[in-house]
C-alpha cells in the first residue's frame, strides 16, 4: 500500500491513463484486492500483442488470463504443467484450483505423461493437452561411458536442491546399509544447496559417513558435468513430500544417462517414463532404504551388462529429450494452437527455433 502511488504511476506511464481504467475489480477480483495486478500491470509492455502467451507454470495462468481480459495482453494462452503446480498446488488448494483456467486457455502442455494424466483427472480438456519434455543440450554432455567397476569403492553422486522431495536423506541411509552389506567403500558427492542441508549433515554423522560424503554446494553446469564424469553412478531418489510435491523426469538423470553413467532412481512421478528397470537404469521404491540398497547391489552385479545399458540410456535421451527435438515439439504445439484459434488481427506468424531457445 505504501508503494501504491508509484505502482499506479508505472501503469499510467506504460499504458496511459486508460491503463488505470483497465484495473477493474470485476476482472481482477482478489488479485486487485492484494494489489498484485497493479504491480504486474506496471511491468507489462505497452504493446502486449503476442501470438503466444506461454505460462511456464500453471500457477501463472490466472494472472495472464486476467491481463488478457483487461486488454494489457493479447494472444493465445498455452499453460505448462511442470511439477509443483500440478502436485503441491493441487494438494494445497484442492482439485478445483484450475477450474477458471480450463475454459480460458487455448492449449496445455505437461512435461511428462504422468502430469498430463493428473491434469486430465482434475478437469483439463483431454484433447487440448500434450506432452513436451524438458530438453537438454546434448553437446554439453558427450557420451563417455563409465569403465567397468572392478575396485572395492563405489563413487556415488546426487544432484539437486536440498529439500525433502529429492530423497537424499533416504539415499544416505541406504548407502550406509550398502557399505556394510557389500563390504565396498562408499564415496558420495552431493551437489546443491537448500534448507534440508542440516538434516543431511546430521544423517551423515549419525551413519558414520563423515569421511565418505562431500557437500559440493551449488555448482555451475560445467562443474557438475566434471563431477559427474568422476562418478560411478548417479542417484535420483525422488519421493512424494508431505506437501504432495512430485517430480517429472529430472534433468540430472537425463544428463547422467547422456554422459554414460548408470543411474538409480525411484518409481516416482514421471521418472519411470525415462528410466526402465534393467534396460536404461535401475529403479527402486520411493522412501525405501532397503529397496535402494537392493538396487545398488543389482548395479554391482550387472557390470558385464553395463555397456549395453548405457548405450540404450543415451539413445533414450537422444530420442526424447534432445533440445532440438523438444523445441520442435513446442513449435508444433504453438502452430496447432494458432491453427485452431487463428489470430484475426494479423497474418499467420512465422515461428522460429531462435525465439524458443531465447
Amino acid at each position: 500500500w505504501m508503494h501504491l502511488p508509484a505502482a499506479l504511476g508505472r501503469v499510467a506511464g506504460q499504458h496511459g491513463l486508460r491503463g488505470l481504467a483497465r484495473l477493474q475489480p470485476q476482472i481482477y477480483r482478489r488479485t486487485l484486492a492484494d494489489l498484485s495486478a497493479v504491480y504486474q500491470a506496471g511491468f507489462l509492455p505497452a504493446q502486449g500483442d503476442y501470438d503466444i502467451l506461454h505460462c511456464q507454470f500453471a500457477t501463472l495462468a490466472e494472472h495472464v488470463i486476467k491481463h488478457r481480459r483487461a486488454g494489457f495482453l493479447s494472444g493465445r494462452i498455452v499453460v505448462n504443467f511442470r511439477g509443483y503446480d500440478i502436485s503441491e498446488t493441487v494438494h494445497a488448494c484442492g482439485p478445483r484450483v484450475y477450474d477458471t483456467v480450463w475454459p480460458e486457455a487455448d492449449g496445455f502442455i505437461a512435461n511428462c505423461d504422468y502430469f498430463r494424466r493428473r491434469a486430465i483427472a482434475i478437469g483439463c480438456p483431454k484433447d487440448r493437452i500434450r506432452v513436451v519434455g524438458s530438453g537438454i543440450r546434448l553437446d554439453n554432455f558427450p557420451f563417455a561411458p563409465a569403465a567397468l567397476h572392478t575396485g572395492d569403492e563405489l563413487n556415488v553422486l546426487m544432484v539437486g536442491r536440498l529439500i525433502e522431495r529429492k530423497g537424499f536423506h533416504i539415499a544416505l541411509r541406504a548407502l550406509a546399509r550398502f557399505q556394510q552389506s557389500s563390504g565396498m567403500r562408499i564415496r558420495a558427492g552431493i551437489v546443491g544447496d537448500g534448507p534440508f542441508r542440516p538434516v543431511l549433515e546430521a544423517i551423515v554423522q549419525a551413519c558414520s559417513l563423515g569421511d565418505h560424503v562431500k557437500f559440493h554446494g551449488t555448482q555451475t553446469h560445467a562443474a557438475i558435468a566434471a563431477i559427474l564424469r568422476d562418478s560411478d553412478v548417479l542417484l535420483a531418489p525422488s519421493m512424494t513430500c508431505p506437501r504432495g510435491g512430485q517430480d517429472a523426469p529430472v534433468n540430472t538423470l537425463k544428463e547422467a544417462m547422456a554422459t554414460g553413467r548408470p543411474v538409480i532412481a525411484t518409481r516416482h512421478g514421471g521418472i519411470p517414463e525415462l528410466v526402465t528397470e534393467g534396460e536404461t537404469g535401475f529403479l527402486c521404491e520411493e522412501n525405501d532404504e532397503a529397496s535402494l540398497e537392493a538396487a545398488l547391489h543389482r548395479l554391482v552385479a550387472r557390470q558385464s551388462g553395463l555397456p549395453r545399458m548405457l548405450a540404450a540410456a543415451r539413445a533414450a535421451v537422444e530420442t526424447r529429450y534432445a533440445l532440438d527435438a523438444t523445441n520442435a515439439a513446442l513449435l508444433r504445439t504453438y502452430e496447432d494452437v494458432l491453427a485452431a484459434h487463428p489470430v484475426s488481427v494479423r497474418t499467420k506468424p512465422t515461428l522460429s527455433k531462435e525465439v524458443v531457445s531465447a
